[in-house]
């Protein structure tokens, strides 16, 4: 979700943002709307081994300019965090009557908007650290044992996917290029390795489904209801199946302008704007049942009518939705609307000749 100049951009690489941001808006309908089964519950998993930590990547790779990103990064992060974490919290708080608003703490997706701007404010004195790349390993590995590093500030988030930053950040432009040119059966192996891996360690494991996947990498060990052995086995597998899965989507997503390349540019507002339609959706989803019912009466006999035929249907409308929802948030009006309000709320907040320098 960082921004280049269109003669500067990949079209792969865009296309892979927009592959991205399509598997987050998936997830969240998914979970906000969604009918569990095997083959879903699977797929869940798998992106949430992959769609964050390549984001971060991606964030690294595009954010090699650390002084720019510095001096953009409150403009860029913090305004858009406060705005649309509190406007989201006015939306849900009126499904959800209990839920609590912390200034810092982000709800749902935001937390990614404070991740970015905490490294990107941080990067130019990081980057002179010696050893940077396993310190930040071994530090992620630690987090997980302070029950203090939490939400607040997306502190723990921050610190874990850190280390997919720093790699994105290190990674040169013939790294990427090899990594692109991996040999089709070696990506394939590695794609399957890392899904089984995930689903087959989260079985094993089972980790509190009432709470956020280890993945996900919310809270500490504890919190999330994990001893210190199963909380290191699940991140430290992370570090592992992300880069699988990673190279597998790199070396399959196109190199050629399409609809995913128009997507990935616009993905910053269809991240930040996906949640109000969903919740939307989440409000009238009785009277949709009630319409479905109505247009398909069979549907009304069955208990769980999105589990038919392996819940294979209910992921195809899932996808299809959330592939048009992403449309429709990256079009040129929208992007346009959002620079133009941004722009407007920076001039309120910042003076003409702002500058962290």
């Amino acid at each position: 979700m960082s921004s280049m100049t269109c003669d500067e951009r990949d079209a792969a690489l865009d296309n892979l943002k927009g592959l991205l941001i399509i598997s987050v808006v998936y997830v969240h309908l998914y979970d906000m709307l969604g009918q569990p089964t095997p083959l879903l519950h699977g797929l869940r998993l798998t992106i949430l081994a992959v769609q964050m930590p390549l984001f971060l990547f991606l964030s690294g790779y595009f954010g090699k300019n650390v002084e720019k990103r510095r001096s953009a990064a409150l403009s860029d992060y913090l305004i858009p965090f406060l705005v649309f974490n509190t406007l989201y919290y006015i939306c849900r708080v009126q499904q959800t009557p209990d839920l609590k608003y912390g200034l810092l703490r982000p709800l749902n997706m935001y937390w990614f908007l404070l991740t970015l701007l905490i490294i990107r404010l941080l990067m130019p004195g990081l980057r002179r650290v010696r050893g940077l790349l396993p310190l930040s390993f071994a530090l992620a590995l630690y987090a997980g044992a302070d029950t203090y590093i939490g939400r607040t500030l997306s502190l723990s988030r921050t610190i874990c996917f850190f280390p997919f930053y720093l790699l994105g950040f290190l990674c040169t432009e013939q790294q990427m290029k090899r990594l692109r040119r991996v040999p089709l059966p070696l990506a394939l192996v590695c794609g399957a390795a890392g899904s089984f891996l995930t689903i087959w360690l989260t079985a094993l494991l089972a980790p509190d489904k009432d709470k956020s996947h280890p993945f996900q990498l919310v809270n500490s060990y504890e919190v999330q209801g994990l001893t210190l052995r199963e909380g290191l086995v699940f991140r430290l597998a992370l570090y592992v199946i992300a880069p699988m899965l990673g190279v597998l989507l790199l070396r399959l997503v196109p190199s050629g302008r399409s609809v995913l390349t128009r997507i990935g540019r616009g993905s910053m507002t269809v991240y930040l704007l996906h949640a109000f339609p969903l919740l939307a959706l989440v409000g009238t989803r009785d009277a949709l049942c009630r319409l479905a019912y109505r247009l398909a009466p069979a549907l009304a006999q069955m208990e769980h009518p999105g589990k038919a035929c392996f819940g294979l249907i209910q992921m195809i409308v899932l996808a299809l939705c959330a592939f048009a929802l992403s449309w429709v948030l990256s079009c040129r009006p929208v992007v346009r609307v959002y620079n133009h309000m941004l722009a407007a709320v920076r001039r309120m907040v910042f003076r003409q000749d702002f500058s962290l320098q």
